[in-house]
């Protein structure tokens, strides 16, 4: 069943996953894998706090700067480890210090606890895509 999803709705994920719902789903990205500049780096920067330890409202209030919508998240990016040091979250710890003690935004959403002001908008065994509420709701 199709999401009832405004075709103007804006979407951020990993560049791969953003390409696919750009040349599938014809929606609006935030960050598109075929362009590359100084500003593309930093969006992509930014969206991917997804996989960092970063507090949910941080990474909310960026995502809501940037106008996205909805944000896909991706399992095997958020808990892959191809050696010691290069997982997202260990990536994000180099990145951001102040946050390495906290637990992965990406590993509570994906273990079914959606803090406000997020909701689920799907699931599958690979995804997860959070509706970015906006504050006044």
């Amino acid at each position: 069943t199709a999401l009832p999803i405004s075709p103007s709705a804006v979407f951020a994920g990993s560049m791969p996953v953003c390409a696919s719902v750009k040349l599938s789903a014809e929606r609006p990205i935030v960050n598109h894998p075929h362009y590359e500049d100084a500003g593309l780096r930093n969006r992509t920067h930014r969206v991917y706090q997804i996989y960092s330890r970063k507090p949910p409202e941080e990474i909310h209030g960026t995502l809501r700067e940037m106008g996205v919508d909805y944000v896909v998240i991706e399992g095997n990016w958020c808990r892959q480890r191809a050696k010691v040091g290069c997982s997202m979250g260990e990536l994000w710890d180099d990145d951001d210090r102040e946050n390495a003690e906290s637990e992965q935004f990406c590993e509570t959403v994906l273990e079914q606890n959606v803090p406000e002001p997020f909701s689920r908008a799907f699931r599958n065994d690979a995804y997860l895509v959070l509706r970015v509420e906006s504050r006044d709701k």
